[in-house]
């Protein structure tokens, strides 16, 4: 099936989200690590993961006054009778997947050589997900993101940690508008935000309600990583791609924090502090012409 405009929707506002924590709350930590080999996960190439997932890869983020731009990553350093950063795309170092948090080479590291890199991790990760506030809450194993002090090994592919935004659509539907079949599209969304201090969940919260009253653009250009979604060479900038006529409109945002003392979800781990953000979003549009 082609990509529908709730498919748009649902993808642009992650890229919304995401951008807007670490744009107004420069949410990431520039840090460096060593990668350790992790399970290849694809044919013919060696992944090698960092201990933090999400790494960030918008290139537009410049920090603000007394914060330091994020450290995006284009290479990695190996060790290999001395230390050498390689860009991507040298010496068989194919590629670098910042939402999983490893890069991807097309030799495998041996012997006493060693592979490491700077890179700014998210203080939020962010996720598209179809499952319920349960099975988020109760029924899914994550792993808090490690303090950046600890020594620590690579994650495995696939792994989830928290802290995390988890975005899932509920209701939907199609008003009239005006004469000619044009018609009000109402979307609501759901974001459960996980968060392991209440200092963070309350910062998180405060900018996605404070981003209401914006257009989100629908992203109509295609995002420049390769089929694993990995940086080859091109880079990411959300700002570039964000622009044109096409857009929804933020209308309402609801915060409802410290979910975990509410039946039925006051089984959470006490560690962990919860909130569930909702959004309404509208746009003006012709639902009966399928032929955008």
């Amino acid at each position: 099936m082609k990509t529908q405009f709730e498919n748009r929707v649902m993808s642009s506002l992650l890229l919304f989200v995401d951008h807007v924590l670490l744009k107004h709350g420069n949410a990431y930590t520039n840090h460096t690590s060593y990668f350790e080999e992790t399970t290849q996960s694809f044919a013919n190439y060696y992944s090698y993961g960092s201990p933090f997932k999400q790494l960030v890869s918008d290139s537009s983020i410049s920090g603000s006054p007394g914060y330091s731009a994020p450290a995006i990553m284009s290479g990695a350093y190996i060790n290999s009778g001395g230390w050498k950063f390689f860009p991507v795309g040298t010496s068989g170092l194919n590629s670098i997947n910042y939402r999983q948090g490893e890069v991807n080479l097309t030799t495998q590291i041996t012997g006493a050589s060693r592979i490491s890199g700077t890179y700014a991790i998210k203080d939020f990760n962010t996720y598209l997900t179809t499952l319920t506030e349960e099975e988020i809450l109760f029924e899914t194993k994550y792993k808090v993101r490690p303090k950046t002090l600890q020594t620590t090994t690579g994650l495995a592919p696939g792994t989830q940690t928290y802290p995390a935004i988890f975005l899932k659509g509920s209701l939907s539907d199609n008003t009239p508008f005006s004469f000619g079949g044009c018609d009000q599209t109402n979307i609501n969304v759901r974001m459960v935000v996980l968060a392991d201090s209440a200092f963070d969940l309350d910062g998180a919260c405060s900018i996605l309600k404070d981003v209401v009253k914006s257009n989100v653009y629908l992203i109509q250009d295609e995002l420049p990583f390769n089929a694993i979604g990995a940086y080859t060479g091109k880079a990411y900038n959300y700002t570039g791609i964000a622009t044109g006529e096409s857009t929804v409109f933020l209308n309402k945002a609801m915060v409802s924090k410290n979910v975990g003392g509410l039946s039925p979800y006051n089984k959470i781990n006490p560690e962990m502090h919860t909130a569930f953000v909702d959004y309404e979003i509208i746009v003006a549009r012709y639902p009966r012409k399928f032929n955008d």
